[in-house]
């Protein structure tokens, strides 16, 4: 028989607790588990809960054992940290295993390359720390309350899978940035003003348009941000307020022809006007509630005048000419006119896209 006494370097990944030790030895003398309790000077419960592996063979309790069943003290003890070890390995693999499938569920690539995490590697633990400071949260199981209060969608994609993990990640991405801007205090009237002033750029270039329209904003107290889109947050743009009273509008780029662009600005910029203290994120292809149509309605009146447009669609025009007179007469670039002609099937989504300028810039703006 091998000594058992002796130990090795090897380190399997198994182990046995010491109660089933115990439990070969009782088999062996033919001794009841009440038996070796009265040998012992143990209860018999205390007994039945080291066979069945419920209780560790402590210090104490390997003396006893080693004067009933020979087996050295020191043996029975290094059985129990053998055990210990084991399952707190298995312990560690199963949270390491569960920490890595959450992690997986986030843009972690995404956050990497913009700088909002390290770069992990294999560090399982330091990838979940990194993610759970970026969210700022103190643990997974936080995270569901948090995409509560960030992520309300009033305007969900029907036809798209979005993920809770993807949109929070871009909507903290555009915070980092908002935090970090001077931002004057919120003033309606101000945003009011700026707003009007944006839409006479709609007829500029994004080199022209863009560092202007970020200056009022910010003038009026309104961060707007441009994130590039994230693969699982098919959004175009969110409307919401930060805790220290600021306003923000992102916006993803992920619109490529101006007509959707301005119209996603005016759309997140109506939220501001008409729903302070909200948080509105709007999904490719989602349908609207209440709130939404009132951000339609707004962010068109602004754009066109509803009056104005409905009788000009009513006209059912269909001619290049035609849509840019009327855009010349109301002072906006003839592609947002031709947008929503097709929004409203006036025009066939095929007809008239050569009025639209086309960004290439999603991949750009940081």
């Amino acid at each position: 028989m091998p000594n058992t006494e002796t130990m090795t370097m090897w380190a399997p990944d198994w182990a046995t607790h010491p109660g089933e030790h115990l439990a070969e030895f009782l088999e062996a003398r033919g001794l009841s588990q009440a038996d070796f309790a009265r040998l012992a000077d143990m209860t018999p419960k205390h007994v039945s809960t080291i066979i069945g592996g419920e209780s560790p063979v402590t210090a104490d309790t390997a003396i006893r054992l080693e004067r009933v069943t020979g087996m050295k003290d020191y043996i029975w003890t290094r059985l129990q940290a053998a055990w210990d070890l084991h399952r707190a390995r298995q312990r560690e693999q199963a949270t390491s295993a569960k920490a890595a499938d959450w992690c997986r569920k986030f843009p972690i690539k995404d956050l990497v390359a913009r700088g909002a995490l390290a770069s992990p590697g294999r560090d399982v633990a330091g990838q979940l720390s990194g993610l759970l400071g970026f969210l700022g949260i103190g643990s997974p199981t936080a995270f569901p309350a948090l995409a509560r209060g960030l992520a309300v969608h009033h305007r969900q994609s029907q036809s798209h899978a979005t993920s809770d993990e993807h949109v929070v990640s871009w909507l903290l991405l555009g915070e980092r940035k908002a935090r970090q801007m001077d931002v004057a205090p919120f003033s309606r009237e101000v945003f009011l003003a700026a707003v009007q002033e944006i839409r006479s750029l709609t007829v500029k270039r994004p080199s022209e348009f863009e560092p202007r329209m970020k200056q009022l904003c910010r003038d009026a107290g309104v961060a707007l941000i441009f994130e590039k889109p994230i693969a699982k947050a098919r959004l175009f743009g969110s409307a919401r307020w930060l805790d220290d009273g600021r306003a923000v509008i992102q916006m993803s780029l992920r619109m490529k022809s101006n007509d959707h662009f301005w119209w996603t600005f005016f759309h997140e910029a109506a939220h501001i006007v008409l729903h302070q203290g909200r948080t509105f994120v709007d999904d490719q292809g989602g349908e609207g509630d209440g709130a939404e149509e009132q951000a339609d309605t707004w962010a068109a009146d602004v754009l066109v005048g509803l009056k104005r447009f409905k009788s000009f669609r009513a006209t059912r025009p269909r001619s290049a000419a035609e849509v840019t007179q009327f855009a010349d007469e109301i002072g906006v670039h003839p592609g947002i006119v031709v947008g929503m002609l097709q929004h409203d099937r006036v025009v066939a989504h095929s007809h008239l896209n050569g009025l639209k300028e086309r960004f290439e810039w999603a991949d750009e703006v940081e």
